[in-house]
């Protein structure tokens, strides 16, 4: 149901927030660039923010709690963005054990403040380890959607509409809905303390009606079922849909290619997930045997905050996309949807042979 109380059932119409599927969107965005040689994956992003040439990294506590910082032995560059291993933190309910989360949870990306301001004051809290040498999720991905509108020289949401969105088919899909088509935008939900579904408040209760302050290239996009399907085939066809190719059959095999350091996953989210890799801005299978849902090596996705996911697999030509709308329950726990996905999928499959 797209909204259970108002009986409105889910159509092909349904706008979802999509929320963190939007950061391999941002990334083919920023692929496009390095194709064209207006940057180079380890350029500095200094280079052209200059907030970021005097980034500190997090080295120890002073006496009465207070972060000890130094500057960074070196620049953050578009690659550490990508991968997510630039030492930035993300918002509230990460790594509340550290002495610098209160710092990052503070940061409000959805405030009124211009992009500009936003990037000067991510770029003045402090890292939590030096460029290059960890993994960690991040606002990295929002950093290159503002990367992509300084170096293209027009708004991200324009790029992404020129040379994404419209090429590609994706009328549906955009940082904001208009008025008119603002009763399409699917109800969020979640369980209760006595696990029943109810809806969710607050900012998730009204989707934008019009160009928000800052155009989220971490989270920001509202999009379809059918137009997320068009730009995973495209991914999928090796950067080509319809006639046109968006980026080149090698720059597909970098991005779906896995960049992280070997057990980056299993840290971050737990052994069971020790089969995954990270890319440039998706995530592989990169042994099958130690994911908690049935994949093959190759296949990649990366899925949104309300239970919104997408796959393609390489060696079997499968391209998928399920989208839900649920946040996490009362009792804290994520929703399945996005692992269970892949299970129904694999299910009916019998022949695995292209």
């Amino acid at each position: 149901m797209q909204d259970r109380e108002k009986g409105v059932p889910m159509s092909l119409e349904t706008r979802f927030r999509i929320f963190s599927m939007t950061k391999p969107v941002t990334s083919v965005a920023v692929l496009m660039l390095y194709e064209e040689g207006k940057l180079q994956l380890d350029d500095p992003v200094s280079r052209w923010l200059p907030a970021f040439a005097q980034s500190k990294v997090l080295v120890g506590v002073e006496p009465g709690g207070k972060p000890r910082t130094e500057p960074a032995r070196q620049p953050i560059t578009v690659r550490q963005l990508l991968t997510h291993t630039a030492g930035l933190g993300y918002g509230p309910g990460y790594d509340q054990g550290s002495p610098i989360a209160a710092e990052w949870s503070a940061f409000n990306l959805w405030g009124p403040q211009s992009a500009e301001d936003k990037m000067r004051a991510l770029a003045a809290l402090p890292l939590y380890f030096e460029p290059g040498a960890e993994w960690r999720y991040s606002y990295a991905t929002d950093v290159l959607g503002h990367l992509v509108a300084v170096v293209s020289g027009m708004p991200f949401a324009d790029f992404l509409q020129q040379r994404l969105f419209g090429p590609l088919g994706m009328t549906r899909t955009g940082f904001f809905v208009p008025p008119t088509e603002a009763a399409r935008v699917a109800t969020a939900y979640r369980r209760n303390g006595a696990g029943k579904l109810e809806p969710v408040g607050g900012p998730l209760a009204t989707p934008p009606t019009a160009p928000p302050p800052f155009a989220s290239g971490g989270a920001g996009l509202i999009s379809t079922a059918g137009d997320y399907l068009r730009f995973a085939q495209m991914l999928a066809d090796r950067g080509r849909f319809g006639g046109r190719q968006y980026l080149a059959p090698a720059t597909i095999e970098l991005m779906t290619s896995d960049h992280a350091s070997a057990g980056a996953m299993a840290k971050a989210y737990g052994e069971k997930w020790r089969g995954l890799g990270f890319g440039l801005g998706v995530s592989p299978i990169i042994d099958h045997r130690h994911v908690p849902q049935a994949n093959r090596n190759g296949d990649y996705t990366w899925p949104g905050v309300l239970d919104t996911n997408w796959m393609v697999s390489p060696s079997t030509g499968i391209v998928a996309v399920v989208l839900a709308q649920m946040a996490r329950g009362a009792d804290g726990q994520a929703n399945r949807t996005y692992q269970d996905m892949h299970n129904q999928v694999y299910q009916a499959v019998t022949d695995l042979e292209r």
